[in-house]
């Protein structure tokens, strides 16, 4: 009985957490391109419009990929999506760092340095994070042929 009541409510909490993620990324998109825009950043030169159009995409594609499994919970969407934004973020994130659209005033601390390290960080975090969820997705694929269900 307890595992009856305990599908439902696990698969309820995973919609919500995908219709939380679907909902910060529309405020991320709106703050970048409407209010109060990338340019309202003191930090950011003109180079940073290149940027943001990968930044964009990445959140757009993180957008569809959480409205999906919102509205369609299966794990195979939700593993699949999860490598597919994930590969997308790194790319948005890898092009800042390539780019690097940043300015900073104040001399005392090399700010520069310090978001390089950041930046280099995340994508470093980013990168295995897309393997972890490769494997996932194989492991998943797998386990489904030899099963004929999804773990």
């Amino acid at each position: 009985m307890s595992a009856t009541v305990q599908r439902p409510r696990r698969h309820t909490t995973r919609r919500v957490g995908y219709l939380v993620a679907a909902v910060v990324d529309v405020v991320l998109l709106v703050l970048i391109n409407v209010e109060p825009g990338w340019q309202a950043a003191p930090v950011l030169t003109d180079a940073a419009a290149g940027v943001v159009v990968v930044v964009d995409i990445s959140l757009a594609i993180a957008l569809a990929v959480n409205l999906l499994c919102v509205f369609f919970a299966r794990p195979w969407l939700a593993r699949s999506g999860e490598v597919v934004s994930t590969a997308a973020g790194l790319a948005a994130v890898s092009t800042v760092l390539a780019v690097f659209p940043f300015r900073f005033g104040d001399p005392a601390v090399d700010w520069a340095a310090v978001m390089r390290g950041g930046l280099t960080s995340v994508v470093a975090v980013v990168s295995i994070a897309l393997v972890v969820q490769l494997v996932k997705l194989v492991l998943a694929v797998r386990f489904r042929r030899a099963h004929g269900r999804w773990e």
